[in-house]
């Protein structure tokens, strides 16, 4: 017996077969870990690239999403554009006091499907939010895990990134700053504001 414990033959052989199975499964465990960052990756990627597209094209549906190119017929003004007026009650401005649905929303399903050219092994929704004084574009990107099924089972079947972008619409933000600054020559320090402001200090015993 002795002898039997003291003999080194086959000692590889045992070394190999409680080693190899904790390297092999240490393997796999990176591999898999490498396969849901990648897609993680890639979902939040392409999340970030339809929602920069999608707020930079916003002023126009039918602006080529990925080259921003326009046909002369279909700008704003013409007939074959989305109408000089649309921001008035077809950019969801009501969406801001919870009245949604009544107009707009053809107009804003339009420029939401263009993202839809982007929808294959990644799920892309959309979506479009008004806020008044700003408007953003969320895109929420899901990716199918491929890994087995009982890794599913232990952390989901689904990858999900999301990402926002504030509509850059420079023509409606210089718009918008003489129409503040209109404002308030009319109605600011010097005008009824003003007054109403000095009105109310007297009646509280300001000077």
């Amino acid at each position: 017996m002795k002898s039997f414990l003291k003999d080194e033959r086959g000692s590889f052989t045992i070394e190999a077969t409680l080693v190899f199975p904790a390297l092999l499964i240490f393997t796999l465990v990176g591999v898999f870990f490498c396969i849901i960052i990648f897609q993680l990756g890639t979902s939040s990627y392409m999340a970030q690239k339809v929602s920069n597209e999608l707020a930079y094209t916003w002023n126009s549906s039918h602006k080529d999403i990925k080259t921003s190119e326009i046909d002369k017929a279909n700008y704003t003004g013409l007939d074959g554009g989305d109408g000089l007026y649309w921001r008035v009650a077809d950019n969801d401005i009501l969406g801001f006091f919870n009245l949604s649905g009544f107009t707009g929303d053809s107009l804003i399903e339009r420029k939401m499907d263009r993202a839809m050219i982007y929808n294959g092994s990644i799920a892309i929704d959309v979506d479009y939010n008004n806020i008044l004084i700003y408007s953003e574009v969320e895109v929420t990107a899901t990716s199918n895990l491929f890994i087995p099924s009982f890794l599913k089972n232990m952390i989901g079947s689904k990858v999900e990134a999301s990402s926002s972008h504030v509509v850059t619409e420079t023509p409606e933000l210089v718009r918008t700053a003489n129409f503040a600054k209109y404002l308030w020559s009319e109605f600011g320090k010097d005008g009824p504001l003003g007054d109403a402001i000095n009105s109310i200090k007297k009646f509280f015993g300001g000077e």
